[in-house]
């Protein structure tokens, strides 16, 4: 991860104008060029990584009653298969728990593990200059093989405040003290079930949070069977969970 372009990322922000006139609610897609979201000089430094104009794609959900006096939260979801929309029955948690929902699109466009780490970082900047939000309550989410993508945008964007691992989890190898009281700040919530493949290394995972200190996290197991969606109930805890922090 480039940490000195993340910064300036963070610097030239606060200069970033509107990108659009009027803020969209319901279920759209955004889509916008590197350039456009950070501007021709910071999106220059970034080329390496991801071309300054290339169109990156997004599935929004903005609830209906969006209100800039009441900012929303944002949850970030990795897809596994890269479509990015929210589940039919999540609509009603977000629109209880007032969050816009953003998932990264790829498509057929291959991407390596850095270039997702920023298309997730990039829609986020994206969300922040076309909405009010509330800057608490950041979240990310991933499910099965995206939940290693989602463990490294969490420790590069500061300012994501909790983690939801669905059906598979993230461990660190090696981790610097620094990035582990990060860690130790947020929240982070493990959901699995008797049916998962991976069960056994998310309760493993889950466990060696705990034993590094890092006191809120939350294991949700489901006793039936958990499906690939899992139940709205299940997400509407993770969310609870997280807002509690």
């Amino acid at each position: 991860m480039k940490t000195k372009i993340l910064v300036l990322i963070l610097v030239c922000l606060a200069n970033t104008e509107a990108l659009s006139q009027e803020a969209m609610t319901g279920m759209f897609r955004m889509t916008h060029t590197v350039d456009e979201i950070l501007g021709d000089q910071v999106a220059q430094a970034l080329s390496e990584v991801i071309p300054a104009g290339q169109e990156l794609d997004w599935q929004m959900y903005v609830p209906y009653n969006y209100d800039p006096t009441r900012p929303p939260g944002v949850f970030i979801y990795l897809d596994p298969n890269r479509y990015g929309g929210i589940p039919d029955p999540w609509v009603s948690v977000f629109n209880q728990h007032n969050l816009i929902w953003i998932g990264p699109r790829s498509g057929n466009r291959r991407q390596n593990d850095e270039q997702q780490v920023w298309h997730a970082i990039l829609g986020l900047r994206a969300i922040e200059v076309e909405y009010a939000i509330d800057l608490n309550r950041i979240y990310i989410g991933s499910s099965r093989d995206t939940t290693v993508t989602a463990f490294r945008t969490h420790l590069a964007a500061n300012e994501i405040r909790g983690s939801v691992y669905i059906r598979g989890s993230a461990m660190w190898v090696t981790i610097g003290e620094d990035q582990l009281e990060q860690l130790r700040r947020k929240r982070h919530v493990f959901i699995t079930g008797t049916n998962d493949e991976a069960k056994a290394q998310v309760r493993r995972h889950f466990e060696a949070y705990k034993e590094a200190g890092i006191e809120d996290v939350k294991l949700i197991f489901d006793t039936q069977r958990i499906e690939a969606v899992p139940k709205s109930e299940h997400i509407d805890e993770a969310i609870r969970f997280l807002d509690a922090g």
